[in-house]
C-alpha cells in the first residue's frame, strides 16, 4: 500500500512541478524588445532611454535592465545586465558597451539583433519539430517502467518492500522518477 502510494505520488506530483518551475522562467522574446529598442533609437530616444523604455514590463532579466536604465547606473552595468539574455545577451552587452564610448548610432545595430534573435527563434522551432518523434521516443521509453510498476509491478514490488526490502524499493522507483525527469527534461531543451 505504502509503495502504491508514494509510486501514484511520484507520477502526478513530479511533472506538475516540473511545469510549474518552467512557467515561472517563462523565454524572453528577445526580437520583440530589440525592435522595440530600435524604434525608441529612431524616435531620438537615448540609448539609455530605449533600453530603459523597451524593458519595461518584459519579465525579470530585462526589469533589472530597466531599473538600472531608469536609475542613472552606468551603461557598462545595463550592458552587463543584457548580458544575462540567454541568446543574444554578450551582442547586445557588446552593442550598448560600444555605443555608450563611441556614440555612434545604434539603432542599426539593434534592428540587426532583433532580426538574428527571430532567426535564432526560428532555428529552435525548426530543432524542436526535427527532434519531436525521438524525444515522443525518450518519453516513451522513460515511462514504461513507470507504467509497468503502476499497473502490474506493484505486487512485486509490495512484496520486495514486505521482505524488508523498502530502503531498495523507495530506491528505484526515485532513480526511474530521475530518469524520467532527465527525459522530460531533455525534450523541453
Amino acid at each position: 500500500m505504502f509503495v502504491t502510494l508514494a509510486l501514484v505520488l511520484l507520477i502526478v506530483a513530479v511533472p506538475g512541478i516540473e511545469r510549474r518551475r518552467t512557467r515561472r522562467s517563462q523565454p524572453i522574446d528577445e526580437q520583440q524588445y530589440f525592435a522595440a529598442v530600435h524604434a525608441e533609437l529612431r524616435a531620438g530616444a537615448s540609448v539609455r532611454e530605449a533600453l530603459a523604455q523597451a524593458a519595461s514590463g518584459q519579465g525579470a532579466v530585462l526589469a533589472g535592465v530597466h531599473r538600472l536604465a531608469t536609475s542613472g547606473a552606468s551603461l557598462d552595468e545595463v550592458a552587463a545586465e543584457l548580458s544575462r539574455l540567454p541568446t543574444m545577451g554578450a551582442a547586445a552587452d557588446a552593442a550598448v558597451r560600444v555605443a555608450a564610448h563611441s556614440g555612434g548610432r545604434a539603432a542599426a545595430v539593434f534592428l540587426r539583433l532583433a532580426d538574428r534573435a527571430a532567426s535564432e527563434a526560428d532555428l529552435a522551432r525548426q530543432r524542436r519539430v526535427l527532434t519531436a518523434q525521438a524525444r515522443l521516443s525518450a518519453g516513451i521509453v522513460g515511462g514504461l517502467p513507470l507504467l509497468w510498476l503502476a499497473f502490474g509491478g506493484v505486487g512485486r514490488l509490495q512484496s520486495l518492500v514486505e521482505a524488508g526490502g523498502t530502503p531498495v524499493a523507495l530506491v528505484g522507483v526515485a532513480m526511474e522518477t530521475v530518469g524520467v525527469l532527465m527525459v522530460w527534461r531533455l525534450a523541453a531543451a
